[in-house]
């Protein structure tokens, strides 16, 4: 980016043209260079932290990615508060603000890049037969990587945390807090009403300025034939159907958490922000969070303190692995490790995530197809840089998703939700940035980048979106530079592989439509080596291709329970605080009793947001913990 900006022209065009070629180099440049700047975002105030490291803060906030932007923003509106925000990584790229790139952000310096621990039956396709799963090490946390899809999820899903006996929480309740942190466009509101949509918040949530108009028109005209509802709108009072989703995005470019809650607020004098730093320990006296040992990008230690609380919303991954490096875990496996427990909780349990299938494929060939790739992805990049749209404006067509119970077909909430991923012919670089970014195997992954050389693909991606089977995270150490131990437990329990297996069944109904048959597209025999032995569509070869070809969506949740203090699956009551330790509370997507019916980062926006609203109103009350 340095080079781009201080480019200067060595080879003028001579002639009576050069000021309109001049001006245009110069418009492109200077839209490239607005890409990724680092002073959109507060400054990284570590070295006057550092300079009096005794001086307390009334806030330090664990995390800042989509629950620690919120949290920064709304609690550093009290101009009296002294608000202190952590964040392991650092700022974010250019790359990140260009939505087509952002499967080219995992395994960078931008991702966490985990490593779940082996599983003998599932992510059996995956390079190292492992899954790995992505999260946020940057402002802005995940919202910085990822699809930016914006989904609430559904009434069900909020109503059932309620009547487990978190009180506030249900979905009338937290409706408000979704509408505070969104700018949804005038139309959308206009023609659908306030009621579920918000126009004053500073996520704006907007069309993808590109997609892949025929394909995605192919799949509304089958959905029609099939008599499952058209969604022009998702987030309102209808939760089954298909239909084009809205992003996070603010004119072609990402609009992630950091963007939208820190760079409007990015002078703001009583926030404090430190990037590069890993917080190891929550300083715990007494059964209560006085503030929290980091260490610095340059390996220096050091003790920060908080007066009123510590915050932790460093996601559902590094949330528990903080709490139990602090004490704050299962006993048993705290004392094995030499570490003190301070309060016997749940810590680490009740692992949830969206599992997604990718061996459910279709394919058709255009024989009339020509197009000249290179051309094509300049043609893409002119339009970007010049106005904001074409193919860099959009993530390939995925924001047509559908959302259909397979169990029960008369529910008016979904079990399964269909992710569409378009590749088109001759596009094998796009295939191959797809895979890695799945993790898929070198092998597997040389087999579709060559088939889709010549042939289209359609990848129909059932997620299953309330899965049954529970996994967990547990301390490899007690050493904070040790990666956590993650268990995912896919498909351990039967009904979770049966309920996916049933998509296969939908899809063949699906494409046995007018709108596919005129495609000519058909369900692809794909063939996986170690499947090999199975007859092609038989139940058995089905069974071997769902070990083989699914993983993560990267949607964690729910290690850091919310619940009654009674239940001796809570970790934190409904007020968000953790039980039995004063002054410190869990807020970002750990908290979730049960996942959500959909893409996750809407939700812990709304989370961090209602956080907010708990932790001025008790300040506000003046109580006592």
């Amino acid at each position: 980016m340095d080079f781009c900006c201080s480019y200067n022209c060595t080879s003028p065009i001579s002639g009576p043209s050069p000021p309109v070629f001049s001006q245009l180099i110069q418009t492109l440049i200077a839209a490239q260079c607005s890409l990724g700047k680092i002073d959109d975002y507060p400054p990284d105030r570590t070295s006057e932290i550092m300079a009096n490291p005794e001086e307390s803060f009334d806030f330090i906030i664990v995390g800042g990615g989509s629950a620690g932007s919120v949290l920064a923003a709304r609690l550093s509106e009290q101009s009296d508060w002294k608000v202190l925000l952590i964040e392991a990584g650092t700022y974010p790229s250019a790359k990140s603000d260009v939505p087509a790139l952002f499967l080219e952000l995992q395994e960078t310096s931008e991702d966490f890049a985990y490593q779940v621990e082996p599983q003998s039956d599932f992510c059996l396709g995956m390079k190292n037969k492992r899954c790995k799963w992505s999260k946020g090490k940057v402002l802005g946390g995940s919202s910085t990587i990822n699809a930016m899809l914006y989904i609430y999820g559904n009434k069900g899903d909020f109503d059932s945390w309620a009547a487990e006996g978190n009180e506030g929480w249900g979905y009338e309740d937290v409706l408000p807090y979704f509408k505070k942190s969104v700018n949804y466009p005038h139309e959308v509101i206009q023609k659908h009403g306030d009621k579920y949509y918000g126009s004053e918040g500073p996520v704006n949530v907007r069309s993808y300025n590109y997609t892949e108009s025929n394909i995605q028109e192919i799949f509304l005209q089958a959905a029609a034939e099939k008599n499952i509802p058209i969604l022009d709108a998702f987030n309102a009072d209808r939760f089954i159907g298909f239909g084009r989703a809205h992003g996070t995005l603010d004119k072609g470019h990402r609009n992630s958490a950091a963007k939208a809650f820190l760079s409007p607020i990015k002078n703001r004098a009583n926030l404090f922000v430190m990037t590069s730093t890993r917080a190891d320990q929550i300083l715990i006296n007494d059964h209560r969070a006085n503030g929290i040992r980091v260490t610095l990008e340059d390996g220096r230690t050091v003790d920060l303190k908080a007066s009123k609380e510590v915050i932790v919303s460093a996601g559902s991954i590094a949330s528990p692995q903080l709490l139990m490096l602090s004490g704050i875990g299962p006993k048993k496996d705290l004392e094995e490790l030499g570490i003190e427990c301070k309060a016997d909780l749940p810590v680490g349990e009740n692992l949830q995530d969206h599992l997604i299938w990718l061996g459910i494929q279709l394919e058709f060939r255009n024989d009339s197809y020509q197009e000249n790739i290179t051309a094509s992805y300049l043609n893409d990049a002119y339009n970007y840089l010049a106005h904001n749209k074409g193919g860099f404006a959009g993530i390939g067509g995925i924001d047509l998703l559908g959302f259909v119970n397979l169990d029960d077909p008369l529910s008016p909430y979904p079990d399964i939700q269909f992710h569409n991923v378009f590749i088109p012919q001759g596009h094998a670089t796009v295939m191959e940035t797809l895979l890695k970014a799945m993790g898929l195997a070198q092998d597997l992954r040389n087999d579709l980048i060559n088939l889709s050389k010549d042939i289209n693909t359609i990848f129909m991606c059932p997620t299953l979106l309330k899965p049954k089977s529970i996994g967990e995270v547990k301390l490899r150490s007690k050493s904070p530079s040790d990666p956590v131990k993650i268990y995912t437990n896919y498909l351990i329990d039967e009904r979770d592989k049966q309920k996916l297996l049933k998509a296969v069944d939908f899809v063949k109904d699906f494409v046995d439509t007018e709108a596919f048959k005129k495609l000519g597209a058909s369900l692809r025999s794909f063939i996986i080596p170690d499947c090999k032995n199975f007859q092609y569509d038989s139940l058995q070869y089905w069974e071997c291709n769902l070990k083989h070809m699914s993983g993560t969506i990267y949607h964690p949740v729910g290690t850091v329970r919310m619940g009654i203090p009674e239940n001796p699956k809570s970790v934190v009551n409904s007020k968000l605080k953790v039980i039995g330790i004063d002054k410190l509370r869990v807020i970002d997507a750990s908290i979730m009793p049960d996942i959500t019916s959909g893409n996750t980062n809407a939700p812990t926006l709304m989370i961090a947001e209602k956080g907010a609203d708990l932790i001025k109103e008790y300040w506000r009350n003046e109580n006592n913990f």
